[in-house]
């Protein structure tokens, strides 16, 4: 299993109840799809591929903890909800994006490297806080 912490963006900077991350964990089938769709563009020279994929789990940052352990920011959940989450894959990466229920407000992931899928290791991008010693 994959663990893979990602930045969530808006085309809305004026929208106040967005997400700040979204985690989503994938298993050897779900790397095995992306791997496909990434082929399948490539093969049908297409810019990319689109499937519906709720499996993001927005978080927003806990700024009432200063910092994990490892300094990471620390997340909390996200009191929002989404609709439309879908996976995209293009020929050397992926991401995921939606919309903010009862929006028209876009959210969308930073891209993944479809090559970063053959690390064991969690793709995390929180930001390290600084942490007082």
């Amino acid at each position: 299993m994959k663990k893979l912490i990602l930045k969530v963006s808006t085309n809305n900077d004026f929208y106040d109840n967005s997400a700040d991350y979204a985690v989503i964990e994938l298993d050897d089938s779900v790397i095995a799809e992306i791997k496909k769709l990434a082929q399948a563009v490539r093969e049908l020279n297409i810019y990319k591929a689109v499937k519906f994929d709720y499996s993001p789990k927005m978080r927003v940052v806990d700024w009432e903890i200063e910092a994990m352990e490892d300094g990471l920011e620390a997340l909390a959940d996200f009191d929002g909800r989404t609709e439309c989450d879908c996976l995209n894959v293009t020929d050397t990466s992926f991401f995921w994006s939606g919309f903010y229920k009862h929006t028209n407000v876009r959210w969308e992931t930073s891209l993944v490297e479809i090559a970063e899928l053959e690390t064991a290791e969690a793709y995390d991008e929180r930001e390290r806080l600084a942490v007082a010693a």
